[in-house]
């Protein structure tokens, strides 16, 4: 395997769905995480002590998993990651670690990975591409296919921002999926497809008005809301600068979206209260959205 430069790269969280997008919508969010690789004698991965730091393996297990997938072995390099992307919150730390591993694997083995290509290794990994292409490309992302294929990326990071409630529970994304029933009534399969189109169309125009209807969702949300105690109230949540407020991707965080500037605070305080009364402590996180999606630079 050829020696390389060092170098950084960092990926950015995101959250997908924001209601009715389910496995369609994602956008990226001004949290990342970032990772530095040098050449050594012999392979490492290590991560730095903080709050986000992985507690087992297993996140370790999928970036390692995703290098492999595009270089035959581990290259000689001392990889070193710094993650500030809460794990297993429903802010796409999974398809964080699977664009760090290809990126990472591509850089050090000498490969000339596109974007599109590491989207496409992404996406068959996740096999969805909510998270995957917003991580990759940045912004907001609508996707109309389990891959890279047919997508549009919209800029809308300038004009609006958002506030992420994590609370301290847990639901995997393999629970989440297991909750929702295999056959839905016609007359949800219609309200969640209007807003599916007119979320679409919100994001593209910048109508942000639109953002309080096309961010409600009778496909997942209802069924996911027992299991995340306080998540049904903080989603019947209204103020007037709250533009909208979903599930972020499988949950249990939620993502309230305001126009940039708006004031954040009171509005944080509105929705964490409404867990804290089910008993449930919570972090905010007030965050811009992420224009930038995969990011390299030299030197580590």
């Amino acid at each position: 395997m050829p020696r390389f430069d060092a170098f950084s790269v960092s990926v950015p969280a995101t959250s997908a769905n924001l209601g009715p997008g389910f496995d369609a919508v994602g956008l990226a969010l001004g949290l990342r995480i970032r990772a530095q690789a040098a050449p050594a004698r012999r392979f490492t991965l290590d991560f730095v002590a903080g709050p986000n730091a992985p507690t087992h393996d297993g996140y370790r297990d999928a970036m390692l998993a995703a290098m492999l997938r595009v270089i035959p072995e581990l290259p000689s390099a001392r990889i070193v990651v710094d993650n500030a992307i809460p794990l297993g919150k429903g802010l796409g730390s999974s398809a964080a670690a699977a664009v760090l591993g290809i990126a990472i694997a591509a850089r050090a083995g000498g490969i000339a990975l596109s974007r599109n290509d590491i989207a496409q290794h992404v996406c068959a990994i996740e096999g969805h591409p909510d998270n995957a292409l917003p991580a990759v490309f940045g912004g907001a992302v609508i996707a109309a296919s389990g891959d890279a294929r047919s997508f549009v990326r919209v800029r809308t990071t300038g004009a609006l921002r958002a506030v992420l409630l994590v609370p301290d529970c847990a639901l995997s994304t393999e629970q989440a999926r297991a909750l929702l029933p295999e056959r839905y009534d016609r007359c949800d399969v219609v309200f969640t497809a209007q807003r599916a189109a007119l979320l679409g169309a919100a994001l593209a125009s910048g109508e942000w008005g639109a953002l309080r209807e096309a961010m409600r969702d009778r496909v997942h949300q209802p069924y996911r809301a027992p299991h995340i105690p306080g998540l049904a109230q903080a989603l019947d949540i209204r103020a007037r600068s709250l533009l909208g407020v979903a599930l972020s991707g499988a949950g249990p965080s939620v993502i309230a979206m305001l126009r940039r500037g708006a004031a954040w605070e009171g509005i944080a305080a509105r929705i964490a209260g409404c867990f804290e009364a089910a008993g449930v402590a919570v972090q905010t996180l007030p965050l811009a959205l992420g224009a930038r999606g995969l990011a390299y630079s030299r030197g580590a």
